[in-house]
């Protein structure tokens, strides 16, 4: 295996160039998203206390963690599009590096690292560049969402838990707790992993090898118990917001759902080289790594299970956005498996293959022209009216158009109701709102209108 040090430096230059410039390519040439505006709407809000009261409205089902950090990025950096994009970019990059680390963790789980008879830096800087250059990691931490500093945490929390098992200590079981409450903070859907990781602690070989490791579990547990004054407003705003039908977009699975999740998160061209390199890499070098191979099996499927089995019992939640940290064991096996090819060639062309394929399956997404239909939208409005009122379907868009229209207060964007409809000088109808939960509003609402102004694919704006 070539592990030497000026090739691990350059496979980690190489990662964080790559993923830097993938991240950062076209960032801020598409309009905010509906999600997107969410998250400035909330962390726009002029205080600490205001951004608090606005996220429980405005991101339901989820604490306000993100939000602040916006929130801070915002009064120093400003609210642009691509500036807000740019913390997620940053985060993206960061929890490249965190990958490194992560693996080099995971990889001395029941190996004597002080003895060197192993090399677990190659296999982690190979780990940092398939990360890197993974479509479903590009594509999240390209936008100003939750999900980049939740993943992030997710790898932190990771590591430390890897070092309090292994070493104990003080300082290492305060970080979990510590990065468990953030990754908890950034997205309930945390859980999951925390969960997995629970189970390996208390049912794998290695994670009981001194007993019942109650100080893991204990370090997990504050995590969590931290949130316990707020946690039952929380879990009533998600069921809420889940009787309102948030989450109707995302189909029921299907049996061969947890495979194809890997599918969707790597990408159909690379799924299969990253699948044959990762199951290369369990067999080979279960061995010598079986306590390794174990936990990164707990860490993939176990937040992927959990997912599918919550999505049959309660509502569909399978998406990749809620487990994306499960990728990073699969890109840790890919790893070990090119590290099992003899001659330095072969592991080249191996990187080389499993990188270009990712980077090809990347591109189509980073080449798309930009949407600009709320732009469009609001350049219309402004060009028809001096002032007005636009009643917006489905009504989370509503923040789109107030960001558009941010600082300009003769124009109001309101969520689509009757009553809205009503005082209405426009109907912005987007992204199939006819056949939403409010459809039979819209439906009722666009009549009233009977010109139409714009359109764009998805999209109308009607005026009275």
């Amino acid at each position: 295996m070539d592990s030497s040090r000026p090739v691990v430096v350059v496979l980690l230059l190489a990662a964080v160039a790559a993923g830097a410039m993938l991240r950062l390519w076209h960032l801020g040439a598409s309009e905010l998203s509906p999600d997107e505006a969410a998250s400035w709407a909330a962390a726009a809000a002029p205080t600490v206390a205001g951004v608090l009261a606005r996220s429980a409205v405005l991101n339901p089902g989820k604490l306000a963690a993100y939000d602040l950090v916006l929130h801070g990025w915002i009064q120093v950096f400003g609210d642009g599009t691509l500036t807000m994009r740019l913390l997620s970019t940053l985060l993206g990059v960061v929890a490249i590096m965190l990958v490194y680390w992560v693996a080099r963790e995971l990889l001395t789980l029941g190996v004597d690292f002080e003895s060197g008879d192993l090399s677990i830096d190659y296999p982690a800087a190979l780990s940092a560049l398939l990360f890197a250059v993974t479509l479903a990691m590009i594509r999240y931490t390209r936008e100003a969402r939750m999900y980049p500093l939740m993943i992030a945490a997710q790898l932190a929390q990771t590591g430390f838990l890897l070092r309090a098992h292994r070493r104990g200590g003080l300082a290492s079981c305060a970080a979990v707790s510590l990065f468990t409450a953030l990754s908890f903070a950034a997205n309930f859907t945390a859980v999951f992993l925390i969960a997995a990781q629970s189970l390996w602690l208390l049912l794998s070989k290695e994670g009981r090898r001194c007993g019942l490791p109650w100080r893991p579990l204990a370090a997990l547990a504050a995590g969590g118990i931290v949130f316990l004054p707020v946690l039952a407003s929380a879990v009533q705003n998600s069921v809420h917001t889940l009787n309102e039908g948030a989450l109707n977009w995302i189909s029921p699975p299907s049996w061969w759902g947890l495979f194809s999740f890997f599918n969707r998160a790597a990408g159909t061209l690379p799924f299969p080289v990253l699948l044959l390199l990762a199951v290369w890499g369990a067999i080979s070098q279960w061995r010598v790594r079986s306590a390794a191979i174990v936990f990164a099996l707990f860490w993939m499927w176990g937040p992927v299970l959990l997912l599918y089995l919550v999505s049959l019992a309660i509502t569909p939640m399978l998406v990749e956005r809620y487990a994306l940290s499960s990728l990073v064991p699969f890109m840790i096996l890919a790893a070990l498996g090119i590290c099992e090819f003899v001659s330095s060639g072969a592991r080249t062309a191996a990187v080389a293959i499993a990188v270009a394929v990712s980077i090809a399956h990347a591109a189509p997404f980073l080449r798309k022209p930009p949407s600009l239909q709320w732009t469009h939208a609001a350049q219309r409005i402004e060009a028809s009216s001096p002032r007005a009122v636009i009643a917006v379907a489905p009504g989370y868009g509503a923040n789109v158009l107030r960001y558009y229209f941010s600082g300009k207060r003769e124009y109001a964007a309101l969520p689509l109701t009757l009553n809205a409809c009503a005082g209405s000088d426009f109907l912005f109808l987007w992204d199939h709102a006819l056949s939403g939960p409010s459809g039979k509003d819209a439906h009722e609402c666009s009549a009233a209108f009977k010109r139409t102004v714009f359109s764009e694919k998805d999209v109308n704006l009607l005026a009275r």
